[in-house]
């Protein structure tokens, strides 16, 4: 597939200030020339993520100026090579951490893209790039020896499934945290055991699970809701690591109650932690990539939108949908 040389424009969505979905709006703009080392791809499908949220609320760590065009994470095909450039036009692609994926097309830094396989769809591409390279950050945030035991909240979802299966594959005793039927999910990518939080005691499983000697790293996208039991899921100098704060932020950290409840650690794990450079991305994906070969690590698709309804698909992931949800810039009829 091919752009043909009079096509100099995008169409991309845009957050025009700090808000919710209905802030975003879709407009047209000129692509600029390619620098060396970038490419332009068509984006066959974007993935949304949380993160995307909280960004666009202005009240984030992570800030951009407003209007700036959403989106970090997607698939599809390498149309246009700048010189220098280590991805030949044709070639089938994932990446994350590309602002302004949401759109029809993107340009990137050819090393930040990882290669599709011919038998790898360009959903799963969306659905596992921006998961694997956050799964990567926090098996290195908190390394956990052989043996060890994790427990990984949310872990049906994209990130969680991920990261059970990097965990797993290290020869980490993961427990997967999720709800009804979704426990399957966790079970299949790697977990040794699962708990549903919907009819079961967490506390009470986990420290079943571990003997009693509670587990030595917990990760929890959650947040605010989490923070208690979380203390209560770890071994003595265990850590918490916070990822998401899907029920709002950390409270303040008491060193006192930390002391008590065993000297554990809590972090915050984030972009800024100096674990994933540039030159990371690639790689990482492709490990994801590689896992979701031999188990079933790609989240489920939720819902698939056309470009022209950005602002519903993310009122979509606003909800917590059970599994990804998508936007196909180039949707029948969406012009």
């Amino acid at each position: 597939m091919t752009v043909p040389p009079t096509a100099h424009e995008r169409r991309v969505a845009r957050a025009q200030r700090p808000g919710g979905p209905d802030v975003l709006d879709v407009a047209i703009e000129d692509l600029r020339p390619l620098n060396a080392g970038e490419v332009l791809v068509r984006v066959e499908a974007a993935g949304l993520n949380h993160v995307d949220s909280l960004v666009r609320s202005g009240a984030y760590s992570i800030r951009f100026p407003f209007p700036y065009a959403v989106g970090v994470e997607g698939a599809g095909t390498v149309v246009a090579a700048g010189r220098d450039a280590a991805v030949a036009p044709g070639t089938r692609v994932c990446w994350t951490a590309v602002v302004g994926s949401c759109a029809t097309f993107v340009i990137a830094p050819a090393m930040m893209l990882a290669r599709l396989p011919d038998d790898v769809s360009a959903e799963v591409g969306a659905s596992v790039a921006h998961a694997a390279v956050t799964a990567a950050g926090l098996v290195r945030h908190c390394p956990i020896p052989e043996g060890g035991t994790a427990v990984v909240w949310a872990a049906a979802g994209a990130v969680g499934r991920m990261l059970v299966a990097f965990l797993a594959v290290r020869g980490v005793s993961v427990i997967g945290i999720a709800s009804g039927a979704r426990t399957n999910a966790a079970r299949d990518a790697g977990a040794a055991h699962v708990v549903d939080r919907s009819v079961g005691n967490v506390v009470e499983e986990v420290r079943r699970h571990t003997r009693g000697n509670g587990a030595a790293a917990v990760f929890d996208p959650v947040g605010a809701a989490a923070y208690e039991t979380n203390l209560r899921l770890l071994a003595p100098r265990g850590c918490l690591v916070n990822y998401g704060q899907l029920s709002g932020a950390l409270p303040d950290v008491d060193l006192g109650r930390l002391m008590e409840a065993g000297s554990l650690f809590v972090t915050k794990y984030g972009p800024r932690a100096g674990l994933v450079g540039p030159e990371h991305v690639a790689a990482f994906i492709s490990e994801g990539i590689t896992l979701a070969a031999t188990r079933p690590v790609a989240s489920d698709v939720a819902a698939r939108l056309p470009l022209s309804r950005t602002a519903d698909a993310y009122h979509a992931l606003d909800s917590c949908p059970p599994g990804k949800v998508l936007v196909l810039p180039h949707a029948e009829g969406d012009t």
